[in-house]
């Protein structure tokens, strides 16, 4: 079977985000329905079995896919965060991994629920509406935004009340107002993440370009990318201050 570099690099793509032992089993079962067919293997073969592990998104969800995690990327650096290790996109989606904080303050809390929905704040800004992918499944970013609002207010003490509530507790068996003030949390969480990607919404869009060319970007790329923008915690807003 003669395969050219373009059509590897292609399926390369297609497949980014999949384990070795996943692609392993997929080029078997290229094989076998190669056998079955009574031919060597063909470079359709390997497409259908790409195609039935990892279904290709389309040019336009891609573009909104690599929109989404640039956000991610780019608020994070304006609100002070650890600086992104690593950002990708594939069929699947994307992410974009960063070390976790050990020990987190109110002004945390505020930074990282605003990253978190800054993916869904460019979906609505670049296309004018956003995707179920921000709230599926309870890694989501709606679902990771809630956590982190609950945790503030039942657990970290950055809330008015110092009595300890699990975390683990179902918003729904939170009493009304600890439920109000975690709505609000994430309301405002949503408002910073608005404003700081219409701010950078040049960068945002350098980031994407990037993760559309390359499908993934390290540390030092992702520095190169975001050099000369300043975060924004080194001057907080007048009568900001941590709770």
């Amino acid at each position: 079977m003669t395969v050219s570099d373009h059509e590897i690099d292609l399926l390369a793509d297609q497949l980014l985000g999949l384990t070795g032992a996943a692609i392993a089993s997929l080029i078997r079962e290229a094989r076998t329905n190669a056998r079955k067919a009574g031919r060597d293997l063909r470079l359709e073969d390997l497409q259908a079995a790409a195609d039935r592990a990892q279904p290709q998104l389309g040019d336009a969800l891609m573009r909104r896919v690599a929109a989404h995690e640039a956000a991610h990327a780019v608020a994070s650096h304006v609100l002070g965060l650890p600086a992104a290790t690593l950002a990708r996109i594939s069929p699947r989606g994307g992410e974009v991994v960063r070390p976790h904080l050990n020990a987190m303050t109110a002004r945390d809390i505020r930074g990282m629920i605003a990253a978190v929905l800054a993916g869904r704040e460019a979906e609505d800004i670049f296309f004018g509406d956003v995707t179920s992918g921000a709230g599926t499944g309870s890694n989501s970013d709606l679902a990771q935004a809630t956590s982190l609002g609950i945790r503030a207010e039942c657990s970290f003490g950055f809330g008015p009340d110092l009595c300890w509530i699990s975390p683990d507790t179902p918003p729904t068996l939170l009493p009304t107002e600890v439920r109000n003030r975690v709505e609000a949390r994430l309301r405002a969480g949503q408002e910073e993440a608005r404003k700081i990607i219409v701010q950078h919404r040049s960068v945002v869009e350098l980031v994407a370009d990037a993760l559309l060319e390359h499908r993934e970007l390290d540390s030092a790329a992702l520095a190169g990318l975001l050099a000369g923008v300043e975060d924004n915690t080194k001057t907080p807003p007048a009568g900001e201050h941590d709770e």
